[in-house]
């Protein structure tokens, strides 16, 4: 009778160890933290460029009609 009780026992710890694992294991799949990071840097560092270069750009252009300015000043003169 102990055999049947520690076979059964067995049997059911078996059947509890395959309920546990995952049918599918890639449907519980998150990827890394590194990766999410990464996107949101790439966004990030994006903006800043594109802010950066319409900042140079305005600079620029603030600088061209200073210089146009200075020219059409010293032709007056």
């Amino acid at each position: 009778m102990d055999l049947d009780l520690l076979n059964g026992l067995k049997k059911w710890l078996a059947k509890m160890q395959d309920e546990n694992k995952p049918l599918h294991p890639e449907t519980f799949f998150l990827p890394p933290l590194k990766m999410f990071l990464a996107f949101f840097d790439r966004e990030s560092f994006q903006r800043e460029l594109q802010d950066h270069n319409v900042r140079k750009q305005k600079e620029s252009n603030g600088k061209t009609v200073e210089k146009l300015i200075e020219k059409l000043s010293e032709k007056d003169e």
